[in-house]
């Protein structure tokens, strides 16, 4: 009776071997998104309701010890609390290019996601522009309160004006301010229109302007459609998707700065976006890069 070589024994086998290896890789990809859950939500949780209370009474102990904003333990609590939460989420900061000039400073970011605020703030002392429903969320709220965040209610008449004021007032006090000039977010792959009406903080203070792209990348390098934070998106299951990816990583590109003196809030709307544009890799769309005024719904900063 003919008998079977090893060879052809283990070629009849190794189909079979490999099969299984495929169905054993294939369950552990599913797997593994869940475990990170389990693992990185209850962390995230105790760490968060921590942070908040720990930077509610550095803030108290800063204001007992006159403090100047952003120079005390609150800052420093802040630093911690958005990095650490970050790290928990799986997401490296990287920082390409110069850094953020010094204040007074107005800084001008493309919008992706709620974690813009965190990766920043983990790397620079910046006040923030927030649309008002923040300063009502629980915990968050009294944090961003405290540690000098600034609003705008949006759809409300002259709420632009106002709020022009109080960061050109900001920026006189030699701080560092922050807003989306998109007026919403993006899902990272190109760059809405800018409204140009909050660029007037700076030319009235005679503060230089900066652009800061930022960019979110997946494991493969390519952009991720995981940390976009759009439309009527839930937070809750937003924050989940997070949680069970493998690693995210933020590329933070500070631009070169520009000069006030001669040029208009617009001038400086479409050149911030052909900065961030070009540090994204994407197009020059120069007639898209200011949303006209006629467009602007009342009391939004178009």
């Amino acid at each position: 009776m003919p008998t079977r070589s090893p060879g052809t024994r283990r070629g009849l086998a190794d189909p079979a071997a490999s099969v299984i290896i495929s169905r054993r890789c294939s369950n552990l990809v599913v797997f593994m998104p869940l475990l990170r859950r389990l693992i990185r939500i209850p962390l995230l949780a105790v760490h968060v309701v921590l942070g908040v209370i720990v930077i509610i009474l550095a803030v108290l102990l800063d204001r007992v010890m006159h403090r100047e904003l952003h120079q005390g333990l609150a800052r420093l609590a802040q630093v911690f609390w958005c990095r650490s939460i970050c790290l928990l989420l799986g997401i490296r900061i990287r920082v390409a290019g110069p850094e953020l000039a010094s204040p007074p400073l107005l800084v001008a970011a493309n919008h992706v996601s709620w974690l813009d605020i965190l990766v920043i703030a983990a790397n620079w002392r910046v006040s923030f522009l927030s649309k008002s429903e923040v300063r009502r969320w629980p915990g968050i709220g009294i944090v961003a309160s405290a540690l000098g965040t600034l609003y705008i209610e949006r759809g409300r008449n002259n709420a632009s004006a106002d709020v022009a004021a109080i960061m050109r007032q900001r920026l006189e006090q030699g701080h560092r301010v922050l807003f989306f000039p998109e007026g919403t977010t993006s899902d990272g792959s190109g760059l809405l229109p800018f409204r140009p009406r909050l660029f007037q903080a700076a030319v009235d203070a005679g503060a230089p302007v900066q652009a800061l792209a930022l960019r979110y990348l997946d494991s493969d390098g390519g952009v991720s459609a995981t940390v976009p934070f759009v439309r009527n998106d839930n937070l809750v299951r937003h924050v989940m998707g997070l949680a069970g990816s493998s690693r995210t990583e933020a590329v933070l590109t500070p631009c070169e700065p520009l000069q006030v003196a001669g040029k208009s809030r617009s001038d400086l709307a479409r050149r911030t976006h052909a900065q961030i544009a070009g540090a994204l890799g994407l197009p020059a769309r120069s007639r898209a890069a200011v949303r006209p005024a006629a467009r602007a719904a009342v009391g939004e900063p178009d």
